[in-house]
C-alpha cells in the first residue's frame, strides 16, 4: 500500500488543487468529484477514474472502502493526510475521497435525434447551482441532452458538479455551444425551439402546441432570453403565474417546463410548433 501523502507541497496534491481553475482543467481536459455519492455515480456509469484519492482518517468508512475495492487496476488509489484533503477540496466539510476524471466532450452533432426527443437549452444561465439542478432535472425528465451556450457557468464547476449529483454522468451535456451552430442544428434536424419568456409574446406553456423533436430553452438569470434566441425560436412560451411574484428562479422554471414536457411526451399526441 502506498504511503500516506502528509506534505501540501506534494506534486499531486498542488497539482488537485490547481484543478479548481477552468483553464487548467481545460488544459488538462480533468476533473476532480468529491464524495463517495458523486464517485459512485461515475463508477456505476462506467467512468473509468484516473486517480482516486482517499483520506486517511475516511478509508475504514464503508462508503470509501466500496469504492476502493470496486476500481479498476486503470485507478490508482492514493492516501492522503486529512490536513491535505481537505486543503484539496472545494467544500466546507472534507468529502474523504476525491476522483480525478477526463473531461467527456459532447458537440451538437453527438445528439441523437429521434422523433421523440427532448433537449434542454441553457443560455447565459451563469449560476452555478442553476446549472447544476437544472443538468439532474434534465436527467429526471430524461432529456436527450443538455446544450450550455457560451457564458454559462462551467460544467466542471465544482459547485455545479454537486446540484447535479451524479446526472453529468447520465446525460450529454453539450459546452459552449454557439447560437448560429444551433440555429443550423434545429433547422437541419427538424427541431421545434421553444424559448422560455415573461414576455407578450409568450404562448402559456399549458396552452402551447409543442411537436417533437423538443427543444426548450432558458434563459440568463439577469436578462433572459437574447433577442438572437427569440429569432430563432419557433415560439416563446411562458409559465402561468397566479400570484404576486413577477418571475421564477430559473432552474424552478425549468422543472416545471420540463414537467410539462414529460407529460405531452407520455401523451403521444402529434402536434404543430405554434
Amino acid at each position: 500500500m502506498n504511503p500516506v501523502i502528509t506534505s501540501r507541497q506534494n506534486t499531486l496534491v498542488k497539482y488537485v488543487r490547481s484543478l479548481r481553475d477552468k483553464k487548467k482543467r481545460d488544459r488538462e481536459k480533468v476533473f476532480m468529484v468529491e464524495g463517495p455519492k458523486s464517485v459512485a455515480e461515475a463508477l456505476e456509469a462506467g467512468i473509468v477514474p484516473k486517480k482516486m484519492i482517499i483520506s486517511a482518517p475516511a478509508e475504514k468508512q464503508d462508503a470509501v472502502q466500496a469504492l476502493v475495492s470496486s476500481h479498476g487496476p486503470e485507478s490508482e488509489v492514493i492516501r492522503v493526510a486529512g490536513q491535505v484533503m481537505e486543503y484539496m477540496s472545494e467544500t466546507e466539510t472534507p468529502p474523504g475521497i476525491i476522483a480525478l476524471i477526463s473531461m467527456r466532450e459532447f458537440s451538437v452533432g453527438d445528439i441523437q435525434i429521434t422523433p421523440s426527443s427532448l433537449l434542454v437549452v441553457l443560455e447565459e444561465v451563469r449560476d452555478p447551482g442553476n446549472v447544476g439542478t437544472i443538468i439532474r432535472t434534465a436527467d429526471a425528465f430524461r432529456a436527450d441532452a443538455v446544450i450550455l451556450t457560451g457564458g454559462c457557468a462551467d460544467l466542471y464547476n465544482s459547485k455545479v458538479l454537486r446540484s447535479a449529483m451524479g446526472s453529468v454522468f447520465h446525460i450529454p451535456v453539450v459546452r459552449d455551444a454557439e447560437l448560429s451552430e444551433l440555429a443550423a442544428f434545429f433547422r437541419d434536424r427538424g427541431i421545434c425551439c421553444a424559448a422560455t419568456s415573461l414576455g407578450e409574446k409568450a404562448v402559456p406553456l399549458d396552452k402551447a402546441r409543442l411537436s417533437r423533436p423538443l427543444a426548450i430553452v432558458f434563459g440568463s438569470e439577469a436578462r433572459g432570453i437574447s433577442p438572437e434566441m427569440k429569432s430563432m425560436s419557433d415560439l416563446q412560451v411562458g409559465i402561468s403565474m397566479p400570484g404576486l411574484a413577477e418571475s421564477l428562479n430559473v432552474a424552478v422554471a425549468a422543472g416545471i417546463a420540463l414537467y410539462e414536457a414529460s407529460r405531452l411526451r407520455r401523451s403521444n399526441t402529434t402536434q404543430t410548433c405554434k
